[in-house]
């Protein structure tokens, strides 16, 4: 439960017959195509197996009505159309020609497990292809808490340093994203399209996010709703000499970036006044009445949040599971979820799944059809409409060293490194641009990478690696005005 201290159609039918899919052709048709299709761009692609394509028309039709110039290419097309390794790797080649010939911004992944009750989460090391609609690369950073995590970045992380194709295994002995004792791929990590995924089991899953999107999207959210920041947090660590309560002070530092927003606190340290306090009754309630930001610092697993009172490190607030879910009444007041807790966002686990292997699935005798941060984005009447959390474990810091962050200013190390320090600067990022949810995402992880460069330390790379937006990338934050 506790943190890691280092201290988830056809549009224009892709011009249809007139315009063959781009793939791995022979080189001369292979130009030809580019040449012909250099004249279309798209500002985001959505990959999904065939069965959902009809269901996904209503929302490329809705993104094009807005601006956001949308097309779809079905996985079994990749895989006819393009090479690789595996198929992960086949998907990042086509995402690869399609940012080269189409100049697209987004990515949208949609699909996850195809069942609740049985599959294989992990092929190999490297990858779950063959129970899942759309498939996950593992990476294999071993940090002695798990030896490897999904991450959807790598489908982000089109090129390396230097320009070529970032394959994430630069070793060439097979492993991708590799960080042990003795053997490390160098990979790049910055994103160069923006990427999220609806982690959709089958095609009602799809049916509720293409929903929830679009009416989300298609109305101005009211302010009295939308401009509630609501921050849930407790105590993580017992630091003496400091004794911060690091989940809210890492709360409190992403209030600071939000002045437009009315604050909601709901903190452990409430408990002696009588206020708001992080048990699964007051979380509710709160959040059913809806709020534009949700932020949760604290502990975590694939079926619950929670966090500590002040200074008991034995008795848990209560939190919240996924199986309190379905008492949030918050309908279309949906909030962007910002996460913290080990393996919140970790979509690959089924009920037989989490039955067999409740230690290896970090479940600890829950059974489990589907992970927090999915259950939460998905909930029909209420819920989010994007949730952010970690696939595998969650880093922070604790105590005070100094300046970690090199801003000049010293603060508590909760909120100058790991999981601190990447959530303020989301609600940094997205103070200063107000841009679309993926841009914000990936320009967290560019700026925390530039703040903390990932290939020196395996936390800093597990913090952006990890890090998943279960959501559309493309997500207009609080609806298109009219």
């Amino acid at each position: 439960m506790k943190k890691k201290i280092v201290g988830i159609f056809v549009c224009m039918l892709m011009i249809a017959s007139a315009v063959p899919a781009v793939g791995t052709l022979n080189k001369t048709t292979k130009e030809k195509n580019f040449q012909t299709q250099a004249k279309v761009t798209y500002d985001m692609v959505i990959i999904a197996p065939s069965k959902f394509s009809g269901t996904l028309q209503k929302l490329i039709d809705h993104k094009n009505a807005h601006g956001i110039n949308t097309t779809l290419k079905t996985t079994e097309d990749i895989y006819n159309e393009y090479t690789g390794v595996d198929k992960p790797e086949q998907i990042k080649y086509f995402i690869k020609d399609a940012l080269e010939t189409w100049n697209i911004t987004y990515v949208l992944l949609v699909g996850g497990m195809k069942s609740y009750i049985f599959g294989t989460a992990q092929d190999d090391a490297n990858q779950g292809s063959k129970s899942w609609n759309v498939p996950v690369r593992y990476s294999n950073l071993d940090d002695g808490y798990e030896s490897g995590y999904i991450s959807d970045l790598y489908y982000a992380d089109i090129y390396d340093s230097h320009g070529n194709f970032s394959n994430w295994d630069s070793n060439h002995n097979g492993i991708f994203g590799e960080w042990t004792m003795t053997k490390k791929d160098i990979i790049d990590l910055y994103p160069d399209v923006y990427v999220g995924r609806l982690a959709c089991r089958n095609k009602l899953e799809v049916k509720i996010m293409v929903d929830k999107i679009i009416k989300y999207e298609s109305t101005p959210a009211d302010p009295s709703w939308f401009k509630k920041m609501v921050v849930v947090g407790g105590d993580l660590w017992d630091d003496v000499g400091t004794n911060y309560v690091e989940g809210e002070v890492m709360c409190d530092k992403g209030l600071s970036y939000m002045p437009g927003f009315t604050p909601v606190k709901i903190y452990a340290s409430n408990k002696e006044g009588g206020g708001l306090v992080p048990t699964t009754k007051d979380i509710v309630s709160t959040v059913s009445g809806g709020c534009g930001f949700l932020f949760f610092e604290g502990g975590g697993n694939p079926g619950e949040w929670n966090t500590q009172w002040p200074g008991d490190f034995i008795n848990w607030t209560g939190g919240i599971t996924c199986f309190n879910f379905p008492k949030l009444k918050n309908k279309e007041k949906l909030p962007i979820c910002i996460a913290s807790g080990n393996s919140l966002s970790q979509f690959n686990v089924t009920i037989l799944k989490t039955l067999k292997d409740p230690v290896g699935m970090h479940t600890y005798g829950k059974l489990l059809p589907e992970c927090w941060s999915w259950w939460l984005t998905r909930k029909i009447g209420g819920g989010s409409i994007a949730t952010l959390g970690d696939a595998g474990a969650t880093y922070g810091n604790v105590g005070e060293t100094g300046d970690l962050d090199g801003d000049g200013v010293n603060e508590p190390d909760c909120v100058e490194s790991l999981c601190g320090y990447r959530a303020a600067l989301f609600f940094k990022i997205y103070n200063e641009s107000h841009a679309s949810l993926g841009v914000v995402f990936g320009e967290t992880i560019k700026q925390y990478l530039d703040t903390f460069p990932g290939m020196y330390a395996q936390g800093d790379c597990k913090t952006v690696e990890s890090w998943t937006l279960l959501g559309d990338p493309s997500l207009q934050i609080g609806g298109y005005t009219k």
